[in-house]
C-alpha cells in the first residue's frame, strides 16, 4: 500500500474570494465594509454570512434579520466568517469517493467542529492565537482529503484496516509504515501559503507525548493540546467519521496543561455545538 506524495505536489489554487478573505482577516484592523465588498462577489458565500447573521443564536438582541453583508459580518464576527472561507475552501478543492468510513460531508463537519472548539479553548487560553488555531483545526485532517482524492483504492484499504483493526488512522499509519497524514497535509498546504505556525500545529496534531515535539518552541506545546483535546472531543460528541472507532478518553495531565477544568470543557461543548447547528444548510 503506497501513497507517496511528491515534494513539489501542489493543491488547487484555493478560491479567489475565500484567499483574499482570509489574508485580510489576519489583518487585527481588517475592515467589515471592504471584507463585504470582497464577499459580494461570491453568492454562495454571501448566502452563507446572511444565513449564519440572521439564525437565532446571532439575532438575540442584535434586531431584525439583515440583508446587508457588512452588517452580517458584524454580527458574525472575524471568526466565524474565517470559518466559513476556510470550510468553502476545501468544499471546493476536494472531491472524493467515500472510502467506506471516510465521506466528504463527515471530514468537513468534523473538521468545522474540532475548529469551532479550538477558537472557544484559545479564548480562554491563549488569545492571541485563536486565528492561527482556528485555521489548524479546520485544516488538521487535510492530509487524509488528499490521499482519499489522489489514492482512493490505497486510501479504501486504509480506511479498511482501520475499521477491522478499530483502530485510528495515525496509529494505522504508523503500523503499515505510511507517512502520516498530518505530515503530509502540512507539507501540501505550502501551496496555500498558510502560515508556518498554523502547518507546525498541523504537523503535530496527533503527538500525544511530549517528547515528540520537542522542537517546538515551548507556547506552541499547549496549542497542540487545544488542537488534540478538540480533536478528540470532536469524535466523542458525534463529528467523526461513520464506524470510524478511536481512544476518546482525555488525560487531566492534558487539561492542566491547558490550565482548562472539566466544567469549563463542558461550557465550551455547549457553545461550540450551537455555533454548528446555526451553521447547518437549512
Amino acid at each position: 500500500m503506497k501513497m507517496f506524495l511528491p515534494d513539489d505536489f501542489k493543491l488547487p489554487a484555493m478560491p479567489q474570494v475565500a484567499r483574499e478573505c482570509l489574508v485580510y482577516l489576519y489583518n487585527p484592523n481588517a475592515d467589515s465594509g471592504a471584507l463585504a465588498k470582497s464577499l459580494s462577489r461570491d453568492i454562495g458565500i454571501s448566502a452563507s454570512i446572511l444565513k449564519l447573521a440572521n439564525s437565532g443564536m446571532f439575532l438575540l438582541g442584535k434586531g431584525p434579520p439583515t440583508s446587508d453583508l457588512k452588517t452580517a459580518i458584524f454580527r458574525i464576527g472575524h471568526d466565524n466568517l474565517r470559518q466559513l472561507m476556510v470550510i468553502h475552501a476545501l468544499e471546493n478543492t476536494f472531491v472524493f469517493k467515500d472510502a467506506l468510513s471516510f465521506d466528504f460531508t463527515s471530514f468537513t463537519r468534523h473538521c468545522s467542529f474540532v475548529s469551532l472548539l479550538c477558537a472557544e479553548f484559545s479564548k480562554i487560553v491563549s488569545p492571541d492565537s485563536v486565528a492561527d488555531i482556528q485555521m489548524a483545526g479546520l485544516m488538521h485532517d487535510v492530509g487524509l482529503a488528499i490521499m482519499a482524492s489522489l489514492f482512493n483504492e490505497n486510501f479504501t484499504q486504509l480506511a479498511k484496516y482501520v475499521l477491522e483493526n478499530k483502530t485510528d488512522f495515525a496509529s494505522a499509519e504508523k503500523e503499515l509504515g505510511l507517512e502520516p497524514h498530518c505530515k503530509l497535509g502540512s507539507r501540501a498546504l505550502d501551496t496555500w501559503e498558510i502560515p508556518v505556525r498554523v502547518k507546525e500545529l498541523i504537523a503535530y496534531h496527533d503527538t500525544k507525548k511530549l517528547d515528540e515535539r520537542q522542537t517546538l518552541p515551548l507556547d506552541m506545546h499547549k496549542l497542540v493540546d487545544i488542537l488534540n483535546l478538540s480533536d478528540i472531543l470532536a469524535h466523542s460528541y458525534g463529528f467523526g467519521f461513520k464506524e470510524y472507532k478511536r481512544d476518546t478518553r482525555i488525560e487531566m495531565s492534558m487539561l492542566k496543561r491547558i490550565e482548562l477544568t472539566p466544567d469549563k470543557v463542558k461550557e465550551v461543548v455547549k457553545n461550540a455545538l450551537e455555533t454548528e447547528s446555526a451553521m447547518q444548510p437549512s
